[in-house]
């Protein structure tokens, strides 16, 4: 790297297990973007001498880590398949990880100073709560996250301390944009109820929260299956025969139709069905050529719009009800950045809507 490092770690160790050590994290991103090398290359020696960097000497989710460790307690012919099993270097290995997640804390304390360092490596850092059991609760307060109430980044440590009387959960939504983030029609209802939601962008954002589960005793969990935690304590009009003939209009689009009171201003928003992924990790499923059998949503429906007002007083009209659901449902996937089943259909409705709108 041809920077000045962002932090530079050297240190020796003597005793039972004697080793140097260089390590430096850089300052910038480097070049090879692209590359999908998820290695560390930490160099080893022994007695100065180079042996490999492909040690592991460090775990996938730090291997922006670069620098040499040189020890004296392998021989000079140590083999591939003593690297694998001594465990001098699974001792090494575990001290190095300590003393990375050692820095990284104390930097984090100075909050602009450890955005240089998030901006450049922080979608990597998330990658050890999805795969390292044993350094998950030691990665969790590192990690850093836009917020629909704060500027600027900010924690799980400060989320939780903001965190309302009495709420038990730490809500989340994940996307391709911060930005577009802020204005979903998924946080019209945490907005009214003063409840802050964490924005999350990164592709990793939709694995992890659900390896970590839970943060100081505080359930993780998506906006997109919180309704009911929005819901509670309301009492919302009767739409039932709309919502049942939506959903009789829709089909197997969706898994159910159902009255919401997380709107506020919009008519519908999706929610995730509860049965496989949630609907950004079937989106990035599709983009990957992944796609399964997708988990139709759930279509939520504001019964205090005025346009689910008008129609629910229609509710029998069927050919209306039919194409309203069909343009709502679209309109739906739209608010989340995807596109209708068929663009031509939805074009072709929505003009005819606008027509008869017009006179």
């Amino acid at each position: 790297y041809f920077d000045e490092p962002w932090a530079t770690l050297h240190w020796k160790a003597e005793g039972t297990l004697e080793y140097s050590s260089l390590l430096f994290i850089p300052g910038m991103k480097p070049f090879d973007v692209v590359d999908n090398d998820r290695d560390s290359h930490i160099r080893l020696h022994v007695r100065r001498m180079f042996i490999t960097d492909k040690a592991d000497l460090l775990p996938h989710w730090l291997r922006f880590v670069s620098g040499v460790v040189d020890t004296e307690d392998l021989p000079l012919n140590v083999s591939r398949e003593m690297l694998q099993t001594t465990p001098v270097l699974a001792r090494i290995r575990k001290a190095l990880i300590s003393r990375v997640l050692s820095e990284l804390k104390t930097r984090s304390k100075e909050a602009e100073d450890y955005t240089k360092f998030w901006d450049n490596f922080g979608p990597i850092l998330k990658e050890g709560v999805w795969e390292d059991a044993e350094h998950r609760t030691e990665i969790a307060p590192l990690l850093r996250f836009r917020s629909s109430t704060q500027e600027g980044w900010t924690s799980l440590p400060d989320y939780a301390a903001r965190m309302q009387e009495g709420q038990e959960t730490i809500y989340f939504l994940t996307g391709d944009h911060a930005e577009a983030l802020k204005t979903s029609p998924q946080l019209e209802g945490f907005h009214a109820k003063g409840l802050e939601v964490l924005l999350m962008s990164d592709p990793i954002d939709s694995f992890w929260p659900e390896r970590l589960d839970t943060f100081e005793g505080k359930k993780l969990r998506s906006v997109t299956e919180a309704a009911e935690d929005l819901a509670k304590g309301e009492d919302q009009p009767d739409i039932t025969p709309l919502v049942t003939a939506m959903k009789a209009a829709l089909g197997d689009r969706v898994s159910d139709v159902r009255a919401t009171g997380r709107l506020t201003n919009s008519a519908v928003v999706l929610a995730s069905s509860g049965k496989g992924p949630d609907l950004q990790m079937q989106r990035l499923m599709r983009r990957a050529g992944k796609a399964a059998m997708p988990a139709a949503p759930v279509l939520e429906v504001n019964p205090r719009h005025k346009l689910i007002e008008t129609l629910s007083a229609k509710h029998e009209d069927a050919g209306l009800i039919a194409d309203a659901a069909a343009t709502l449902l679209d309109l739906a996937l739209v608010q989340e950045g995807d596109l209708p089943a068929d663009t031509t259909a939805f074009a072709r409705r929505v003009t005819t809507l606008l027509t008869g709108s017009l006179g």
